[in-house]
């Protein structure tokens, strides 16, 4: 299966300033807010990232888009690599994959009406002529099942769940091979969120999307990703298919996640803590040693990430199997 993204060993930095993380591309006094992240994603798959508050998820859905620069590392699409300096290749990248962001009504400029804020993205990816703005404006809200007497509206007019449609809508109104969803229904009620989710499924089928998803809730992350990865303080500690990171988790930062997810089968989940090897107290290496119950001396080094067989790879020295 073709990988619409790849990236490899991507690292995006902040400047500490006054006590202050400012974004920064090179030179020193640097925190990593990412570090060292590699994964793909393929056509027609969502690829899910989940992890606590302040992991480092949107930095990265924000560098697949070209709002934030990686200090070093790769990002490709569709095979070819993309320099950040250059224009082009920037153009390139946001002509193949779009955004929807956490916030509704924060993107959405609230003096523009519906239909100005999606013919802004075609005006600027300028793969449409002028005389069909309409006609595919129409399309794309029929796609995402918005009202057409929303197009005259503007934001403040619209519901939670409406706003967020129009940020779908200028996602997809210039045909993009990914859409990165960086928690697209954390700020909508229970019942609209199903509506989206719902909406999303339909149009990932529709027009053979693949799907960059954050979300902190994984019984979500269980309906809408089929490849799921887990972020810790800008590390990737486990990645593999959904199904199998969430049943059987193999990082202990995982199994911590996972055992706190109303529905799922705590006896497994803690089954699969017993088996992990306790060892050892403190460490500096592994980012999650100062606070893993399962720490010992190997640990003092940042572990790689371990084949697990089966797409699934934790980085964690209880699976450095001698071969």
């Amino acid at each position: 299966m073709t990988n619409i993204v790849e990236v490899n060993n991507l690292t995006v930095s902040f400047i500490v300033r006054g006590g202050n993380l400012l974004l920064f591309e090179r030179g020193g006094g640097m925190a990593d807010v990412v570090n060292d992240v590699s994964f793909n994603v393929r056509e027609g798959e969502t690829f899910g990232l989940a992890g606590e508050t302040g992991s480092g998820k949107s930095v990265i859905a924000w560098a697949l888009v070209g709002l934030m620069k990686p200090r070093s590392g790769s990002i490709r699409v569709l095979g070819k690599e993309i320099n950040f300096r250059k224009k082009a290749d920037v153009t390139y990248l946001r002509r193949n994959i779009g955004i929807v962001f956490q916030d509704p009504v924060g993107s959405l400029n609230p003096r523009l009406k519906v239909k100005e804020i999606i013919k802004e993205g075609l005006i600027a990816a300028k793969t449409f002529d002028r005389q069909e703005y309409d006609k595919r404006i129409e399309e794309v809200v029929d796609l995402v099942g918005l009202r057409k007497s929303s197009l005259e509206a503007y934001p403040r007019e619209l519901s939670g769940g409406e706003k967020q449609r129009v940020s779908l809508a200028r996602a997809i109104a210039v045909p993009r091979k990914m859409v990165v969803l960086d928690e697209p229904t954390s700020s909508l009620d229970v019942s609209v969120q199903a509506q989206v989710l719902n909406t999303l499924k339909e149009l990932k089928s529709k027009l053979n999307l693949s799907y960059f998803f954050i979300t902190h809730d994984i019984n979500v992350m269980k309906y809408m990703s089929d490849s799921l990865g887990i972020l810790y303080y800008g590390k990737l500690l486990e990645v593999g298919r959904t199904y199998d990171v969430v049943t059987n988790p193999k990082h202990p930062f995982t199994v911590r996640l996972m055992s706190n997810v109303p529905g799922l089968k705590r006896t497994k989940l803690q089954q699969q803590e017993d088996r992990l090897s306790d060892q050892g107290s403190s460490a500096t290496g592994c980012v999650y040693s100062k606070i893993c119950p399962r720490v010992f001396e190997k640990c003092s080094n940042p572990p790689p990430m371990f084949d697990l067989g089966s797409d699934h790879r934790a980085a964690c020295f209880l699976y450095d199997r001698p071969s």
